[in-house]
């Protein structure tokens, strides 16, 4: 009987240990998101616009890797000219989409706006592209951020109706703590 209960212990450590072995771990591209992890500072401006007169914005943001390392989370506090919103929190995800080979990024913010945005790296730059839909109007977003150093990087925002013809919205530079 004590025999037997020796075979059994080795026997699911074994099985454990084989498991934890075949466990998926986070790929090349995903390590690239690590770029982002940390505390970052980012100020710029909205440009004048359909939407206001524009002005200075900021935020920090500050992201982290998840249990297992396959999605990062960022958190960031913002404020931007009252007529694009104000002030707000959000929350992001980022990650990895090896069936499409894409990143993906999912924010939530505390103005009531989901983002789903799909991001390709070139080198040291950055291209995130969304499509919203704002008092029924459906417009096309892209983010491109160009990498300066380990800790900077800059960031502009442009939106367009026709995915051809695109106007800034913003501009800025992030600095990471």
């Amino acid at each position: 009987m004590h025999r037997k209960a020796i075979l059994i212990s080795i026997l699911v450590l074994f099985s454990v240990s084989a498991w934890a072995q075949m466990a998926p771990k986070p790929g090349a591209e995903v390590k690239k998101l690590d770029y982002f992890v940390g505390t970052w500072t980012v100020d710029g401006t909205v440009a004048a616009g359909p939407w206001g007169a524009g002005g200075k914005f900021s935020s920090t943001d500050t992201t982290e890797w998840m249990p297992g390392s396959f999605f990062a989370e960022g958190h960031a506090d913002f404020k931007m000219p009252p007529e694009v919103g104000g002030e707000g929190k959000a929350i992001s995800y980022m990650g990895y989409d090896t069936d499409e080979n894409v990143y993906t990024r999912d924010e939530f913010n505390s103005q009531g706006r989901r983002e789903a945005a799909k991001g390709t790296v070139s080198g040291d730059t950055w291209t995130w592209t969304s499509t919203q839909t704002y008092s029924g109007q459906e417009v096309k977003q892209k983010m491109t951020i160009k990498v300066l150093t380990p800790t900077s990087y800059n960031m502009k925002f442009e939106i367009s109706m026709d995915g051809t013809n695109w106007m800034t919205f913003m501009e800025g530079k992030a600095t990471k703590k």
